[in-house]
């Protein structure tokens, strides 16, 4: 039996190792304190924070063991074989996902099963430096290797590798056609000052010089073009692959981030990396070659004014490196406001119909206000702590003219240096200072840059859904589909399916019933391994579908959705999405079979009629017959039919319950249908229950058994009744 008073560990039970050990931060009180959860392979114990024994219970009694959801955490009760429930164990929401996969492995343990849990926790704060990671998960912003991140940008320039090397060509003769002048200056100078020269050798000089602006000019052209040939297509490819990884993401990733967040990475963040390319690679690129032929230029000159020169820029540096991490925090801050703001205003466009119809204007208005101060004040303070900085870089840059005329002055005077020789430093100054203030914003560019680029890799290291396993198999789908002690739950201890089993034969077609949160929608989206179970089998003609190619698999299953989603382009396109490149008559055929090609027609441009975005052009009705259609076109094996008709008005549900006739013909068919009336037709009917199967059979038998579907049906008739004497 339990032991639920206090009692003292024996020294056995502190000898036996346990298999799992957690930490719960809500003391036996409800106030905020330690107790610790033990499973061994023989019991369960909790002890208080002084090593108390505060509940123990041996495997052998216990049934079952689920997370409760409370606000703001959670509690693990046990059910003891005597159907007793027992809380044995509080905590906070922050560690709530470690004690929910400890309950699915006890309940692992009590069914005599090896124990296969994950306690991997997301990670809030950065393991490194400790700071609160942007998102659950995330990447710390100041820990983050730019150098790495830089060189993974890089690895896009591969399929550009000449352009690569004219830009680099193109790089440094731009570099010389700008060293160039302060010597032929210097030179004339020179020339002048102590009469070497004549007119002709000035003349030969300006030739020469002439010469030197228009080839610096003409590579300044080709380089510009190059710069945007190459800055396009790196950021186009980057965006490519980060959609394509966005496409092969998990749909459980889909369930945590909201719309405008992950838009904002394609767009934003890669529009950031575009722009250093553009503008921040190039400059540093250029003017790091011209501060090294500068230095090279000046010690041939004289070493001391050289050093005095250049003892600035240790100082421009260490700006830069003090502030580098500060900074691109402050730029990633910015980043995740933007994200924030994108998601609200998309949520907002969407619902713009509601938000008219219940005249929320100003309630909608105030949110967007909210989000748009936060984005103001983010900016704000990121944009004046680089103002800050970029003015003490440019105090220590206008400090060295000071020097140079401070030390090059005398030295002229004294004649250690000639005047053309000086007035080759203070041009090879302007060259190398000027620049050398935008360094700065150079990091500005690169921490933004840097800062973006981490977030778009972060989405491309995450886990994919296994598409390419190298032992999956490619199947011509029959039609069998066989559910074997399926147990799948979102939240891994209290699952959705608890031990469903049925098979479906081909071409027979399932009318999956039940109350809301049954299971319905979770049995369908298995099927479609949008999902996979936790525990047991889910077999297609006698093969795991696991070992399936997915691809493949997905290509053999049609899906008609309650709200059927259309694509903002023409009929034609969104009927032929079910099979790309079908031919117009196959198109039409569909339509015909989806009782779709009359309105079509009636329809000013037909089949090329645009349904604008989402189909808000076209009814509900419109909406679900193409819908049929496509699915018709796709010509799948497994066909699965999620309240169809739930929406419409009573011709057009009979107009799409005749196109469903012809699309379910010699096709494995799931339905689940608002109205249970419209079931009627289905070979069998599946009554859920709490994620078990209550009854099975026939619409007719079920009726007779009068077991759940009859009492479902008769609250369903009731409900009618009192609707139509209301109206």
């Amino acid at each position: 039996m339990a032991i639920l008073e206090a009692t003292h560990e024996s020294e056995e039970r502190r000898d036996e190792e346990p298999l799992v050990r957690l930490e719960a931060d809500i003391d036996s009180a409800g106030s905020f304190g330690r107790r610790s959860l033990e499973v061994t392979k023989d019991q369960v114990r909790v002890l208080d924070h002084d090593g108390t024994l505060a509940f123990q219970m041996p495997i052998s009694e216990i049934k079952t063991a689920r997370n409760e959801p409370l606000v703001g955490g959670g509690r693990l009760e046990i059910t003891a074989k005597t159907g007793e429930i027992l809380p044995i164990i509080s905590y906070s929401q922050s560690v709530a996902a470690q004690f929910s996969e400890a309950a699915r492995g006890i309940e692992q343990l009590a069914k005599g099963e090896p124990l296969l849990i994950s306690l991997k926790t997301e990670q809030t704060n950065c393991p490194k430096c400790g700071r609160l990671l942007p998102e659950k998960d995330g990447v710390c912003p100041a820990c983050v290797n730019r150098g790495r991140t830089l060189l993974r940008i890089a690895g896009f320039l591969k399929p550009y590798r000449l352009q690569a090397a004219a830009l680099t060509t193109c790089s440094i003769l731009t570099t010389l056609a700008n060293l160039i002048p302060p010597q032929i200056v210097g030179n004339l100078v020179n020339g002048i000052v102590n009469a070497h020269h004549t007119l002709a050798h000035l003349f030969q000089l300006m030739w020469i010089w002439g010469a030197v602006i228009v080839f610096g000019s003409l590579v300044q052209v080709v380089n510009g073009r190059l710069i945007a040939f190459l800055a396009a297509n790196i950021a186009a490819d980057l965006r490519s692959k980060l959609y394509r990884s966005i496409e092969y993401l998990q749909v459980s990733y889909f369930d945590k981030k909201q719309v405008g967040s992950i838009a904002s990475r394609v767009t934003q963040d890669t529009d950031r990396v575009w722009g250093f390319l553009v503008d921040g690679l190039p400059f540093l690129v250029i003017n790091s070659l011209m501060l090294l032929g500068v230095i090279g230029f000046l010690l041939q000159i004289s070493l001391k004014l050289t050093l005095a020169i250049i003892a600035p820029i240790p100082m421009v540096m260490l700006i830069s490196i003090i502030f580098w991490r500060p900074m691109s925090t402050m730029f990633t801050r910015v980043g995740q406001k933007w994200a924030r703001f994108h998601t609200l205003l998309n949520e907002s466009l969407s619902g713009i119909r509601v938000m008219k119809a219940f005249a929320q204007e100003d309630l909608e208005f105030d949110r967007f206000a909210s989000r748009n101060k936060e984005l103001r004040d983010a900016a704000v303070a990121a944009d004046s702590r680089w103002s800050t900085i970029f003015g003490a870089m440019s105090l220590f840059t206008s400090i060295g003219t000071l020097i140079c005329w401070s030390v090059g002055g005398p030295m002229v005077y004294r004649h250690e240096i000639t005047l053309g020789d000086f007035i080759k430093v203070t041009a090879y100054l302007n060259l190398v200072y000027g620049p050398l203030q935008w360094f700065a914003q150079v990091n500005n560019w690169f921490s933004r840059a840097m800062a973006g680029a981490e977030r778009i890799f972060e989405i491309m290291d995450m886990e994919k859904e296994n598409y390419a396993k190298d032992n999956s198999t490619k199947h011509d789908i029959e039609g069998t589909v066989e559910f074997s002690n399926i147990r799948f739950g979102y939240d891994k201890s209290n699952p959705v399916l608890k031990n469903l089993s049925f098979t479906a034969k081909p071409g027979e077609m399932i009318g999956l019933v039940g109350k809301s949160g049954a299971g319905k929608s979770t049995t369908i989206n298995l099927i479609c391994r949008f999902y996979e179970p936790d525990a047991g089998t889910l077999m297609i003609d006698g093969i795991d579908y696991r070992e399936m190619d997915l691809q493949d698999l997905r290509r053999q299953i049609g899906l008609v959705l309650q709200e059927p989603f259309l694509f903002n382009g023409t009929i034609a396109e969104n009927i032929a999405y079910g099979k790309p490149g079908a031919d117009f008559d196959d198109i039409i055929k569909a339509a015909k079979a989806a009782n779709a090609h009359n309105f079509i027609l009636a329809k000013p441009d037909g089949y090329d009629t645009m349904v604008g975005e989402r189909g808000a052009k076209l009814s509900g009705g419109e909406r679900q017959r193409i819908s049929i259609a496509r699915a018709i076109l796709h010509d799948p094996r497994i066909l699965i039919l999620d309240e169809a008709t739930s929406s419409v008005d009573v011709e057009t549900e009979k107009q799409i319950q005749e196109a469903i006739g012809r699309l379910t013909a010699g096709r494995t068919t799931f339905a689940i249908a608002h109205r249970l009336s419209t079931l009627r037709n289905a070979d069998r009917l599946i009554v859920l229950d709490k994620g078990e199967i209550a009854e099975i059979g026939t619409h007719a038998e079920l009726m007779e058994k009068k077991g759940e579907f009859f009492k479902l049906v008769e609250t369903q008739s009731q409900v009618t009744q009192i609707i139509g004497l209301a109206e």
